[in-house]
């Protein structure tokens, strides 16, 4: 795993390894993923250019399908910081469910075009943010 961070955060390597490779591992999958973590700008420029959207995003997962690179995933930390006050959450616990997130879009998950794969997506990551929530004791 490749990791990235272009911010003031603190981020914790063996965090996101472990939860991204937790969640790779229970889909069985397998590959190489790019971890990037960015300022808010470059977030908002990233999230224009390939989503079409107005302003950063907390995470734009780019899963590739290839065996050698599954996929890239990059994180705006600050965003996540502000999800995290808004939905009443830490930090980490934050972190902890946009990595997941991002981890099932790169199992080939999507929430956008099917309510189906949607609810599958959910009940997954559910189960897997529980799980890892008593892997790290958050």
């Amino acid at each position: 795993m490749e990791l990235r961070n272009d911010t003031s955060y603190e981020i914790d390597p063996g965090f996101v390894e472990k939860t991204i490779e937790f969640v790779l591992e229970r889909e069985g999958r397998k590959g190489e993923v790019s971890v990037a973590f960015v300022g808010v700008d470059e977030m908002g420029r990233l999230n224009e250019e390939y989503r079409k959207g107005k302003g950063p995003t907390d995470v734009l997962t780019f899963p590739y399908g290839d065996k050698e690179l599954l996929g890239e995933i990059i994180v705006c930390p600050e965003v996540v910081e502000m999800n995290a006050k808004e939905f009443g959450n830490s930090f980490e616990r934050e972190m902890l469910l946009t990595l997941v997130h991002s981890a099932l879009h790169l199992c080939g998950y999507d929430h956008e075009f099917s309510q189906e794969n949607a609810r599958e997506m959910f009940q997954k990551q559910e189960k897997y943010f529980k799980e890892l929530l008593e892997t790290f004791n958050l």
